[in-house]
This record gives C-alpha cells, sequence and structure tokens, in this order.
C-alpha cells in the first residue's frame, strides 16, 4: 500500500480522532505523528474542539444511524474541503507586518549599498578631476613662465628618426616637463630615466621615470624636483624597472 503523504495525513486527522480509519491508516497516521510536530498541534486542536463541542452539546445522545450519516459525509466529501481554518485571517497580521518590515529594510539596506557606491565613484571621480586640474595648471605653467628654462636633448645622431626630447624646468617649485619622439623600445625589466644635471657639479637628481608608448612618444611631469636646485643640462639613461638612485651609462640623449 503506497504510503499516504503528509496532505493527506492531514485531511485525514478528524477521522482519526473520530477513531473511523481502518487499522492500517491509523498506525500509518499514529507513525507519521511520531515524526510531524505540525500534525500533532493540528490533532490536539481537533481534540480541543471536540472537547469543547462534547461539554457545550445538551440533551439526548443522537441516535446511531445520524452518527453514521455524518461521518458518511464526511468521508465523500473530496478533500481539499475538509481542510479546516481554526484561526481567524487577522489573527496571522502580525507575521504579515513582521515579514513586510522585513523585506522593507532589506530594501532599505540595498538602496543605501547602492547609494554609498555610488558616493564612493563620485567622489573618487571629483578626486581624480582635481588631480587631472591641478597636473594640467602645473604643465601650464612650467611651460609658459617666465621663470622656467628649456632644453633640448638630443643623442648627437643626425637621423631625422633619433630620438629627441624637450625638459622645461620651472626652478622655483621644482616641476619638469618632459616629452620626447622616437624613442626606441625598451625590455620589461628596462625603463628611462631622466636626471637633473646641477649648476654646481653635484650628483645627478632623478627626475622621473617614463616609458615610451608603441610609436615611441613619450611624456613626463614631476610635480616636485628640487626646489631652487640650477640646472645646467638634462639627460636620460636606461635603468633598471623602477629607476636607480644614480645614472647608469651611457647617456642615451642630453642637452643643455
Amino acid at each position: 500500500m503506497r504510503t499516504p503523504d503528509h496532505q493527506q495525513i492531514s485531511d485525514d486527522l478528524l477521522l482519526y480522532a473520530l477513531r473511523e480509519l481502518p487499522g492500517t491508516q491509523a498506525t500509518q497516521i499514529r507513525e507519521h505523528l511520531d515524526d510531524c510536530p505540525q500534525c500533532r498541534r493540528e490533532l490536539a486542536d481537533i481534540n480541543s474542539d471536540m472537547a469543547a463541542l462534547a461539554l457545550s452539546t445538551v440533551g439526548p445522545t443522537p441516535p446511531q444511524r445520524s452518527r453514521e450519516r455524518l461521518l458518511k459525509a464526511i468521508r465523500s466529501e473530496p478533500r481539499a474541503n475538509r481542510l479546516i481554518m481554526r484561526r481567524p485571517w487577522w489573527s496571522f497580521a502580525p507575521l504579515f507586518a513582521m515579514l513586510f518590515l522585513a523585506a522593507f529594510g532589506l530594501l532599505l539596506w540595498r538602496d543605501n549599498v547602492n547609494l554609498r557606491h555610488k558616493l564612493e565613484a563620485a567622489e573618487a571621480e571629483s578626486a581624480r578631476q582635481a588631480h587631472d586640474l591641478e597636473k594640467g595648471t602645473l604643465v601650464l605653467q612650467t611651460l609658459t613662465s617666465p621663470k622656467s628654462t628649456h632644453y633640448e636633448l638630443v643623442t648627437g645622431s643626425e637621423s631625422p628618426e633619433a630620438p629627441i626630447g624637450h625638459a622645461s624646468y620651472l626652478r622655483d617649485r621644482g616641476a619638469v616637463v618632459f616629452t620626447a619622439q622616437h624613442c626606441h623600445p625598451l625590455p620589461n625589466q628596462k625603463i628611462y630615466q631622466l636626471w637633473l644635471i646641477p649648476m654646481d657639479g653635484s650628483a645627478p637628481v632623478p627626475a622621473g621615470t617614463f616609458r615610451p608608448n608603441p610609436k615611441g612618444d613619450a611624456s613626463l611631469v614631476t610635480p616636485q624636483v628640487k626646489k631652487k636646485v640650477p640646472a645646467k643640462m638634462f639627460a636620460v639613461t636606461v635603468e633598471p624597472d623602477g629607476g636607480s638612485e644614480t645614472p647608469t651609462m651611457p647617456i642615451m640623449m642630453a642637452g643643455e
């Protein structure tokens, strides 16, 4: 015999409480009740209702045939219609309210996370724009200030494709703007480095590193090398990736 499912057993609990089920079905329900707290509570409600009904009944016991007709009507009724609502719908209002508040809180939390991400993105974009503006202002001042000095860096080769560079140095701020064309490509572990050669003959000052694009063009903006250091010339060398503290010979290009 097929083992009845949970819904079928729930539908038969009333007949089980009335002791009107065959022995096999009653045994199956008892076994199910051992493992199902929900059905045990439902059976307890049925027994409670029946006890209350028995206590409230006044008058003689109904004849046996009336009882049999009632049980026959219960058995013949479709299972879907035997479900008994023991709690009014409004008794679930607190549960519905709790679920609504939980869903509403989840939506608020999600919106808050989205707004925070948008705010962080806006702040990052604002910071980037401020940095670009500051860099652009520095470049403009270095290139156009009457206090700037300008240097053309060459290799000494007469070839029109020989590397060439231009450095502008605003000594009051220690700012350097450098551009180059026709630079040769370098292996990944190497990089070009710009040097400021002081007028007093002291050690060369690192002024930044750069790597050309596939066309051989490069640019470099160094906000602060050393303020008020008079420059005799600028030079470019090839250094290990990350740069060096002192130039590695030979000098690739230089200019006073």
